[in-house]
């Protein structure tokens, strides 16, 4: 058995955080757990193009050169969470829209309602995630105090608050089961029992299973050792 220091980070929801984990006729409804997709944004471990080219995000290309010196796992809550439900009936919710001038709307004729609802997780929600540096000369308490106190997450770039402390983990080999979750395209290992996966877009999750191998150990976290920013694709 080994020690490796890693980062338990707290993430502390400020405002109103939406993002689309699955749609029901008129629904926008948001999951219980914050994807790591996400998070290497918000902390600054990868950057994104701000040029509108569809819904392609570009992952592996904008993680290639962080993926294999740390891993971000996926947010869980801490406790049941607390949702706020909205209706809008006037504009349209995509993330940009087009304003025409009156006389140029191609829809004038057309009385074309347009109304949902959105069901977001709602203010001072917490969830917890983890950090896990990979390269043995990583300073990971620097690390841990160059992470950014506020963030932004979601649809509408809500703002969350994080807070990060460097703890110990123990590296061990056996049979193990995760119970903390993980992306089902960051891990090459095989389950061999008592599986709980969650779908959730771009990425489903794994939130628990047993496993054969190298685990690592976080207080009562338990995940596989070692996770990598989808790995599998790669």
């Amino acid at each position: 058995m080994t020690t490796k220091q890693v980062i338990e980070c707290t993430l502390t929801v400020l405002g109103r955080l939406l993002y689309a984990s699955r749609e029901l006729g008129h629904l926008v409804d948001t999951g219980d757990y914050i994807l790591n997709s996400a998070l290497y944004y918000a902390l600054g471990f990868s950057y994104g193009t701000y040029v509108n080219i569809g819904n392609k995000p570009d992952y592996l290309n904008e993680t290639s050169e962080i993926y294999d010196k740390l891993y971000i796992t996926p947010a869980a809550p801490l406790g049941a969470l607390t949702h706020l439900t909205t209706t809008y009936n006037a504009r349209p919710d995509q993330y940009a829209v087009i304003n025409y001038k009156a006389k140029d709307d191609p829809n004038a004729r057309y009385n074309i309602p347009r109304y949902g609802r959105e069901r977001a997780i709602n203010q001072q929600n917490r969830f917890r995630f983890y950090i896990l540096p990979y390269q043995t000369d990583t300073d990971v308490e620097r690390l841990a105090s160059e992470l950014p106190t506020y963030i932004r997450l979601g649809k509408k770039r809500s703002k969350s608050r994080v807070a990060c402390t460097v703890v110990d983990s123990a590296v061990s080999r056996g049979t193990f089961t995760a119970n903390h979750p993980f992306g089902v395209y960051d891990y090459e290992g095989i389950p061999i029992g008592n599986l709980i996966s969650r779908k959730m877009r771009p990425t489903p999750l794994i939130l628990q299973g047993t496993y054969e191998g190298e685990h690592l150990k976080i207080g009562e976290a338990i995940l596989p050792y070692r996770l990598e920013f989808l790995k599998k694709l790669r």
